[in-house]
């Protein structure tokens, strides 16, 4: 009985301790205030939204930048919310005292910036002489944070890797430096050093690219990943949810849904654990609920599984370790009103951001 008695306890104090839910904390990164000017950033509302702010805002330590496509511009402001440099369209005029260093975008879609600072862009080709299938809207002219991979017209566009100081260090196609261009881009993320992964779609399927100086090192395809060619494949309708890289490029975690081919509904998501290099594919994770969503990767290999509180006021960040065994939790407590939080998101370095309309300004909260 005594070692009964202790096994219990022993199971009840890990049980406790894995379950344990550690309350973040905001902490406000930039304030960037709301205008009509060229010194701030310009918000377009409809029906009383703000619908050009970008899904996420790439930051340093002291720049935070955001793509101003009305413009053709982007624009960098430092903690305290003051416009410290534009980089963009050559006939924009600039703000006195402002640096603005010229650069031609044909369409600015996503921007993300790199360890040094760099600035990752999404150049979209000029759509001047496409035609357009009758009724649908030119996505060209659809101002950033707005950008979607649905659609039927081919979006291509180019990544190009540019200073602060507007100093052009390459153009990145599909293939590499100089090649043919991307199609639609869901995510951009830079990695560690010189690494980029690019999330995009070819030919109706995503894949994962991987760069590494420019240069491509590797991909996954969603045609080559053996989930789909799985006995499971008979009994479910398997959909690819998303592919995450590890921020080293040492491997990839991938969600997929499995729903029921008899009924349609929705049965568990799996996470597994590939790598560009190998055929390897390790199953980490099985998920009966279906609001529990991977979301990122941390550098240690623990994984977060995003899972939506309290009517959406706040959000529980399961930690996983490498393994995919449940070791923790973290919580992103929303400070009311809810409706002024936008997207939350992370980087390759471990940092939670949160993006927050408020009183005028545009600002980037992180979660510590």
């Amino acid at each position: 009985m005594r070692t009964l008695y202790f096994s219990l306890l022993l199971f009840v104090s890990i049980s406790c301790l894995r379950f344990r839910v550690e309350n973040l904390k905001e902490e406000i990164l930039f304030r960037i205030p709301l205008g009509a000017t060229n010194e701030t950033f310009e918000g377009v509302v409809v029906n009383q939204v703000l619908t050009n702010v970008p899904l996420t805002i790439p930051t340093s330590s002291n720049i935070s930048a955001l793509p101003d496509n009305k413009q053709a511009v982007i624009k960098l402001f430092d903690r305290n919310g003051r416009l410290d440099a534009t980089i963009g369209n050559p006939d924009f005029k600039s703000v006195a005292g402002i640096p603005h260093y010229p650069f031609r975008f044909g369409g600015i879609g996503i921007v993300a910036m790199n360890e040094d600072g760099d600035l990752v862009v999404q150049n979209r080709i000029s759509s001047k002489g496409m035609e357009l299938p009758a009724g649908q809207e030119n996505l060209y002219k659809t101002y950033s944070g707005a950008f979607s991979t649905q659609g039927t017209t081919v979006l291509p566009s180019f990544l190009v890797q540019i200073t602060q100081k507007g100093v052009v260090k390459f153009m990145l196609g599909a293939s590499g430096k100089n090649s043919e261009p991307f199609r639609y881009i869901e995510y951009i993320l830079p990695g560690e050093g010189d690494k980029l992964f690019v999330y995009h779609r070819i030919a109706e399927e995503m894949r994962l690219s991987y760069f590494e100086e420019g240069e491509l090192k590797g991909n996954l395809k969603e045609s080559a990943l053996d989930v789909f060619s799985s006995s499971d494949a008979k009994e479910y309708d398997i959909t690819l949810d998303k592919l995450l890289p590890h921020p080293e490029g040492d491997y990839v975690l991938g969600s997929f849904s499995y729903d029921s081919k008899k009924d349609k509904r929705f049965k568990f998501r799996r996470i597994y654990r590939f790598h560009f290099d190998s055929k390897e594919v390790e199953l980490l994770k099985e998920i009966q609920d279906p609001s529990e969503i991977l979301f990122s990767i941390r550098n240690n290999g623990e994984f977060y599984i995003w899972e939506t509180e309290d009517g959406g006021n706040s959000v529980r960040l399961q930690v996983h370790d490498k393994e995919g065994n449940h070791i923790n939790n973290k919580r992103i407590p929303f400070s009311s009103p809810r409706g002024q939080w936008r997207e939350t998101y992370t980087d390759a370095f471990d940092t939670i951001y949160s993006v927050r309309i408020r009183s005028g300004a545009l600002e980037v909260y992180r979660w510590i």
